[in-house]
């Protein structure tokens, strides 16, 4: 088509949000993850912004709360474990229970602890010298009753099947129809470094570990308890979770215990209770059972609040000190070109089929309309040429710019990857982006809205999932 370099997509991408399901109750934007700061913590953010009806409550927590039960005093918070990994958290997960697991089970474990650790983490960056923008989730291993549980095990999965027997179970809570395991599996004490928390020279490595996801069968469906040594629900919970069923809010919950968050039981003002006068920002929190799905705002500050509170102590934490300024300059900016489909377009964004995802705005193009990027659709092929912002991929500027080949294929209802077919994989791509996958992006998230109703809900994934059996 001459004239295609003049059409314009007039039906931009909207970032949407999952709200109020009891599934999955958080959502994921639309815009592409070009590995910028999280717009939850900008940069040089310090307590000095947080907002000022937060710091009552945030005092009282902290002083009849945090300081008397000492939630922070033991230098093994998920705070200490990361900083003393360089950004790095090491797992092994703990599958007290006979039920089989599958190698992509396995894999969604993996993903959800690490998106469950960034839920809370993201909260952190640009603020008060916390260095890190991403935590790594390493699994060092898993710790089973039974080895043949492991269904399709790998070469490079680690394996422990060393029992502590007979395991005490009399004060763990049943879920009334299945016996909790006599036996506990456990990785070798000697490389948790649960166990060496008072000792500031223990050197962390790739064999050690932190923290158990503890998988306990007969445990209820729904409650669980966490710390500093880990998170344990039932199997049937973290089985729901990862497959989009569960209730991720509760893991999420546990979490929270790994940074120092108390939890809220007792009544407004109570020594186990909550602040009187109740939780600013009109959310509850996360922390007091029940009363939120999700990681509220009041939860966030607070969480930033308690590394306020930490961060100095002295010899406490040893990241390196923070250059005013670089030393040298450093040109972050490139060139490419290469020939390419484009697979969505939408505001201020365009991905390709072979080199990704790339931003732009409306002064790239110095006028001239051939190359403005947002005239081209998805299924148009072009050769392009164009400098680049290393650091956020946003285009800086495009030397050439050629229309090759206007396709269009017709859309396969719920084929959410556009790979020309419904199948199991545009699933497994819908969950991740609901479970905030890094890199899971929807070329064109309409696809996904199989009720078409304008955006995206869970019960999007559920009619997806229905087309499927019905093939």
């Amino acid at each position: 088509m001459n004239n295609n370099f003049l059409k314009r997509v007039f039906s931009a991408v909207i970032g949407t949000s999952i709200i109020g399901t009891s599934f999955l109750p958080f959502g994921n934007s639309n815009k592409p993850n070009t590995n910028t700061l999280s717009v939850y913590a900008a940069d040089s953010l310090s307590i000095a912004d947080m907002p000022s009806e937060y710091h009552y409550a945030a005092d009282w927590i902290w002083q009849n709360r945090v300081e008397k039960e000492g939630s922070v005093a033991r230098w093994n918070t998920l705070f200490d474990q990361i900083a003393a990994n360089g950004g790095k958290l090491n797992y092994v997960f703990r599958w007290q229970s006979y039920k089989t697991l599958t190698l992509e089970q396995r894999q969604k474990f993996a993903e959800m602890v690490d998106a469950g650790i960034n839920e809370w983490c993201k909260w952190l960056v640009g603020y008060e010298n916390w260095p890190y923008n991403h935590i790594e989730v390493n699994v060092v291993g898993w710790a089973v009753l039974d080895k043949n549980c492991l269904l399709d095990l790998q070469p490079d999965e680690v394996v422990w099947d060393n029992l502590i027997s007979p395991y005490d179970a009399q004060y763990d809570t049943s879920n009334g129809y299945e016996t909790i395991p006599d036996k506990l599996p456990s990785a070798p004490e000697e490389l948790w470094t649960f166990n060496y928390f008072t000792d500031r020279n223990h050197q962390y490595n790739g064999q050690s570990f932190d923290e158990y996801l503890w998988c306990t069968q007969g445990w209820p469906n729904v409650g669980g308890c966490g710390g500093d040594w880990g998170q344990r629900l039932s199997d049937n919970a973290y089985l729901g979770i990862i497959d989009g069923t569960g209730f991720l809010h509760v893991y999420w919950h546990e979490l929270g215990h790994g940074f120092g968050m108390t939890d809220f039981y007792g009544g407004e003002g109570a020594s186990d209770g909550f602040p009187p006068g109740g939780f600013p920002g009109g959310k509850n929190s996360l922390m007091m059972a029940g009363s939120a799905s999700e990681i509220t705002d009041f939860d966030g500050w607070f969480l930033r609040y308690l590394w306020s509170k930490i961060k100095d102590d002295s010899g406490r934490f040893n990241f390196p000190e923070v250059p005013s300024e670089p030393e040298t300059p450093v040109d972050n900016t490139a060139s490419t070109g290469f020939s390419d489909t484009i697979t969505s377009v939408g505001e201020g964004y365009i991905s390709f089929a072979q080199n990704g995802t790339f931003l732009f705005s409306g002064d790239y193009c110095d006028g001239d309309e051939q190359k403005n990027l947002s005239h081209y659709e998805t299924g148009d092929k072009i050769t392009i040429t164009f400098t680049y912002d290393k650091t956020n991929n946003t285009i800086l500027h495009i030397e050439s710019l050629i229309l090759d080949e206007n396709i269009h294929p017709e859309i396969v209802k719920g084929d959410v990857n556009l790979d020309g077919e419904l199948s199991i994989a545009d699933a497994v791509l819908l969950q991740k982006w609901f479970l905030n996958v890094p890199d899971a992006l929807l070329p064109d998230w309409t696809i996904a809205d199989m009720n078409e109703n304008n955006s995206i809900y869970v019960i999007d994934f559920c009619l997806l999932k229905r087309l499927l059996t019905e093939q």
